[in-house]
């Protein structure tokens, strides 16, 4: 049997994650198991129950990183000095890329199986942390409308791009349009939205 690795304080639960996420990205969520987890990490199979108490407890944590780095990646993608509405465009092709670049972690956060907020607070945190950015620049957008505007308005963005992404990793969109230079893609679909248009 391989030595157990050792791992200084707080360290188990990230390679915990890292190592699920692995498994993600390669297989799907269907193929990872505590057991499996903690092989691929080297330690014992007790060690995963320390810090989640089954399975989805694992790929919640899997998934709330995954709403991190997606908001990261989103935030990356806005020059500050542009208009609001190019703004936006930024954040979508930021969620798009994010969407084509990890498509099985994509779908699991996505999923239907974490959408019931107040089971798991990380991942609550971190999924509305990747909205903020949206709802803001829409805000923006949209100064002086009401709430529900702003959210219809949210609503519709986050269609257009969640479609796109979730097209594009299934190899649909390409049918119809050039995804090799996305940006340009990306913003040539968003420039179609009209909702930010004034009455």
């Amino acid at each position: 049997m391989p030595k157990e690795k050792s791992y200084h304080h707080g360290d188990l639960r990230s390679a915990l994650i890292q190592a699920a996420r692995d498994i993600v990205e390669q297989k799907g969520p269907d193929d990872v198991s505590l057991r499996g987890v903690a092989q691929a990490a080297g330690v014992s199979r007790a060690a995963p129950y320390h810090h989640f108490e089954d399975k989805q407890a694992l790929l919640a944590a899997v998934a709330a990183v995954g709403f991190q780095e997606l908001a990261d990646l989103m935030l990356s993608k806005i020059v500050s000095s542009a208009p609001a509405r190019t703004q936006l465009d930024q954040l979508g092709l930021g969620y798009v890329e994010y969407g084509i670049s990890n498509p099985l972690l994509f779908r699991l956060m996505q999923g239907p199986a974490f959408q019931v907020p107040g089971i798991y607070p990380e991942l609550d945190q971190a999924r509305g942390a990747s909205a903020t950015p949206l709802i803001n620049t829409v805000s923006a957008c949209l100064s002086g409308k009401s709430e529900q505007q702003i959210m219809t308005a949210c609503a519709a963005a986050w269609s257009i791009v969640h479609g796109m992404a979730m097209l594009a990793t299934d190899g649909r969109l390409q049918t119809l349009i050039d995804l090799t230079q996305l940006q340009t893609a990306s913003f040539s679909i968003t420039s179609q939205l009209e909702l930010l248009r004034e009455d």
